[in-house]
């Protein structure tokens, strides 16, 4: 669970970076599209970095991907080497994306967008939005999240702890529907 844990903070810690140079790398209309309708009007037309700056984001915003999907499998690839049950490998699932979610919702949107003025010194265009105030912003995409999250994990769960493989799960069919025939 300890390497879980690490893997999800090493996701947390890049999201944290790529948030923070974003605005000095990225289209103001990649960046502000997550931020409140208001700001996003106000700060759509600043002027966008240079093309060059854009590729590196898209670059780090790629190899980023690329952690995620890797840190993903391996805690995927920890529950299959260890045979865990589906309790456990739920457990560590669900731990995997709620550190991230919790790192998300409490540093990166209600610390970092909400509290400092980073973005408005990014973008002095938008200072005098009343998104900046409105902390309930995201609630609803976060909620949604926060929802399917442990639906996804489950499944994810009951995939990597059936007994068969999907090869026989394709041609036999699910071994829960075999018991019932």
């Amino acid at each position: 669970m300890k390497r879980t844990v690490g893997l999800s903070l090493g996701m947390s810690f890049i999201m944290l970076v790529l948030v923070l140079i974003a605005p000095h790398l990225a289209s103001p209309k990649l960046v502000l599209r997550f931020l409140p309708k208001d700001v996003y009007e106000a700060g759509r037309d600043h002027p966008a970095p240079s093309v060059p700056k854009q590729l590196l984001c898209h670059l780090l915003l790629a190899m980023a991907a690329v952690y995620m999907v890797w840190a993903y499998k391996d805690v995927a690839g920890g529950i299959k080497r260890e045979r865990l049950s589906f309790g456990e490998a739920y457990k560590r699932l669900l731990t995997f994306l709620l550190v991230e979610k919790t790192f998300d919702i409490v540093c990166l949107d209600q610390i970092l967008c909400m509290s400092t003025d980073y973005y408005q010194r990014c973008y002095p265009e938008t200072k005098g939005c009343s998104g900046w105030k409105n902390r309930s912003w995201n609630n609803k995409n976060q909620a949604l999240r926060l929802v399917l999250y442990p639906v996804l994990c489950a499944a994810q769960a009951y995939i990597l702890t059936r007994k068969g493989n999907m090869k026989d799960i394709f041609l036999n069919g699910s071994p829960l529907l075999a018991e019932t025939r």
